[in-house]
């Protein structure tokens, strides 16, 4: 069993995941990656695991929620979701040929890029 501290900071990443992804739309990797990294020393290729694995208990919960309040497109969550399958099958494979070290740099690399497009919208 986890120390109370890091039980205590596994608890908080994931409020603070659920609801950025919730209010946002992001949550497992913006968020819960970084924190497993940086506050919990995971190597990036386990947080990444463990983060996904956290996304499906959001995203189901997310879902319903949101589903109750009829703001799911289902067919358009199909379009996206199922190949999305595949991408992640691809994802894990490539994952698994690059250091820790190297995903770690093009993780951060891509969300500069997405905060400058944000920005610049």
């Amino acid at each position: 069993m986890p120390a109370k501290r890091t039980l205590l900071l596994l608890a908080g990443v994931g409020v603070a995941s659920g609801f950025l992804s919730a209010l946002f739309g992001v949550g497992g990797g913006v968020i819960v990656v970084p924190a497993l990294v940086l506050l919990l020393a995971f190597d990036s290729k386990v947080a990444t695991a463990t983060s996904l694995a956290a996304i499906g208990i959001t995203a189901l919960a997310g879902a319903f929620s949101f589903s109750l309040i009829d703001h799911v497109e289902w067919d358009s969550a199909a379009l996206v979701g199922l190949p999305a399958l595949a991408g992640s099958i691809v994802g894990v494979r490539l994952q698994q040929r690059l250091s820790s070290r190297l995903l770690t740099r093009l993780f951060a690399l891509f969300i500069v890029a997405v905060a400058v497009v944000l920005v610049l919208e």
